[in-house]
C-alpha cells in the first residue's frame, strides 16, 4: 500500500501526520509538496526519500502524480493535517474489499475545538458524514482508491487551482461507471479550519468548484451545495433544537455563492471571448 500526502506550507502539521503514517507501516509515503516556502519538505524528507514537487500545478495534479508515482496497489490520500490512529489503513482495505467498493473513506474527527469553527466543523461531520456505508461522493482527508482506477480514471486539472472538488469531479464519473464508494468504520483526526477567514476562503474554493464542475457536467446537481445550504442549515437547527450551527452554514453558503457566481462568471466570459482571447485567457 501506498500513502500520498499532498501538502503546501504544512511544516506546522506534517511532522505529526508523517508520524502517525509510519507507525501504520505501508509499503511506501510519498509526499507531492506544492511549492511550499516553509519547512514542509525538509520535514518530509526526514521520513521519505519520495518527496516530489507538484511545479505549482495544483492538487488534481499533485494527486495523480502521487498515484503515478507509487508502486502499490492501492493508494491512500492522507491530508499533510491528519494523524492516523494505528490500524487504520488495513481497516479501511478490508472494508473495501469486503463492501465491493471502488472507493473508501475513514470518518473523521476533529483534533482539536478551540474555536467556533472547528467546533461547527466537527459537529457538521459528525451529523453528515460520520457514518459507515455507501455515499455518492468522498472527500480527500483520508481515502483509499486502487492505483489502477486512479490511473484509468485520473483526476481532472481543470480542478487543480480551486481546493476543490477534483474528489468530487472524480467520484463522479466512478459512481457513473457503476462503481460505489463508502464510509469506512475507521476513525481519523484533522485539524479543521481554525479562524472564520480559512473557512470563508475554503467555501469560496468550494463554490468555485461547483461551478467548474457545473460547467463540465452540465448537471444542475452540482449548484445545489452552495444554493441549499441555508434551508439545509435551518433544518438540521431544528432537528437539533440548537441555533448554534446557523451561522456556520449561513457563512458556508454565502461564500460558497460567492465563488459560485464569480467562476461562473468568469467561465461565461471565456465562452464569449474570440477565440484568441479565449486561448490566452485558457493559458493564464
Amino acid at each position: 500500500m501506498s500513502v500520498v500526502v499532498c501538502a503546501r506550507n504544512a511544516g506546522k502539521t506534517i511532522r505529526e501526520c508523517l508520524e502517525s503514517v509510519r507507525r501504520s507501516c505501508p509499503a511506501e509515503i510519498i509526499v507531492i509538496d506544492g511549492n511550499s516556502t516553509d519547512d514542509t519538505a525538509t520535514v518530509a524528507r526526514e521520513y521519505t526519500d519520495k518527496v516530489f514537487s507538484d511545479e505549482g500545478r495544483g492538487i488534481a495534479y499533485a494527486r495523480q502524480l502521487g498515484a503515478e508515482k507509487a508502486t502499490g496497489g492501492y493508494v491512500c490520500y492522507v491530508d499533510s493535517d491528519v494523524v492516523l490512529p494505528e490500524g487504520t489503513l488495513p481497516l479501511m482495505a478490508r472494508e473495501m474489499e469486503s463492501h465491493g467498493y471502488a472507493g473508501i473513506h475513514a470518518q473523521v474527527l476533529s483534533t482539536e475545538n478551540g474555536t467556533y469553527w472547528q467546533w461547527a466543523e466537527d459537529q457538521h461531520f459528525r451529523m453528515r458524514f460520520n457514518k459507515e456505508g455507501e455515499r455518492e461522493v468522498l472527500g480527500a482527508i483520508t481515502v483509499m482508491y486502487r492505483r489502477n482506477t486512479i490511473l484509468r480514471y485520473q483526476f481532472d486539472p481543470a480542478f487543480s487551482f480551486f481546493g476543490a472538488p477534483e474528489d468530487g469531479d472524480f467520484c463522479h464519473r466512478l459512481r457513473k461507471d457503476g462503481h460505489r464508494l463508502g464510509i469506512s468504520s475507521a476513525v481519523v483526526y484533522h485539524q479543521h479550519r481554525a479562524s472564520a477567514r480559512e473557512f470563508v476562503r475554503q467555501r469560496m474554493c468550494y463554490g468555485k468548484g461547483s461551478a467548474q464542475a457545473f460547467w463540465k457536467h452540465r448537471s444542475v446537481k452540482h449548484l445545489a451545495g452552495p444554493l441549499l445550504m441555508v434551508p439545509f442549515g435551518i433544518l438540521v437547527c431544528f432537528r437539533t433544537r440548537s441555533l448554534r450551527m446557523l451561522p456556520y452554514y449561513l457563512v458556508w453558503s454565502v461564500s460558497g455563492n460567492i465563488g459560485l457566481v464569480s467562476r461562473l462568471c468568469q467561465l461565461v466570459g471565456q465562452r464569449l471571448m474570440p477565440g484568441a482571447l479565449r486561448r490566452r485567457a485558457t493559458a493564464l
